[in-house]
């Protein structure tokens, strides 16, 4: 396959949030979004600003976001080098859990999912309303296929949501899906993709570490 048919495809999660000060501290539930979330904290501006730094000499020829504050915060930081606009979609936004889980339930339904395999913890559904992790990752894949035959050959940036970047790191079989707990995708942290709109491969990744100690921060 020639080099000019690969799309490469920064896949980036957003710097810390209000939201994700406020989870470190809430003993009590795990946050969900309500509306557009929270916005960037001035930790998560400078984190943005130290990834504008890195990604800087890569020529993007296009910045992709969630519609979430805090992934469009994150990506017009990094995109303003490149001149390009950031396109928001609501499609690629974080998983949705449907409403607000206690830990003491988080920690009950863990414990179910550890006689499941991979694929099945990732089609496990928390709650009725809420989607599965491989309904959340698929929304990121048909947003990817849609945009990568418009982009063939070139370079873009997709600002995203942790617990999404898991499922999809799990499902293309990067690692285990135990060997990545929510934590183990920093702030701004990504992988980059070179995808012929077909398969992906993962070529990258930065901040992102298997079997890190569980928290919940995303």
């Amino acid at each position: 396959m020639m080099k000019n048919n690969i799309t490469t495809i920064y896949v980036i999660r957003h710097g810390e949030s209000e939201g994700n000060v406020q989870a470190q501290t809430d003993h009590n539930t795990l946050l969900h979004d309500e509306g557009l979330g929270s916005p960037l904290t001035e930790r998560g501006k400078e984190q943005a600003k130290k990834l504008r730094e890195v990604l800087k000499p890569i020529k993007l020829a296009a910045a992709f976001s969630s519609d979430l504050i805090r992934a469009k915060e994150t990506a017009e930081i990094i995109a303003k080098p490149h001149n390009v606009p950031v396109i928001t979609d609501g499609s690629i936004r974080e998983r949705k859990w449907g409403k607000i889980i206690s830990k003491g339930t988080r920690l009950q339904i863990e414990t179910a999912l550890r006689d499941l395999n991979d694929e099945e913890k990732l089609a496990h559904r928390y709650f009725p309303e809420g989607e599965t992790g491989l309904e959340a990752v698929q929304r990121l894949i048909d947003f990817l296929e849609e945009i990568i035959p418009v982009y063939n050959g070139k370079t873009i940036a997709v600002i995203n949501h942790g617990n999404v970047m898991r499922s999809f790191l799990v499902k293309e079989k990067f690692a285990k899906y135990d060997e990545l707990p929510s934590g183990s995708i920093e702030n701004t942290a990504y992988f980059v993709l070179e995808t012929d709109g077909k398969t992906y491969k993962i070529k990258e990744t930065d901040g992102i570490e298997k079997n890190k100690k569980l928290n919940d921060e995303e």
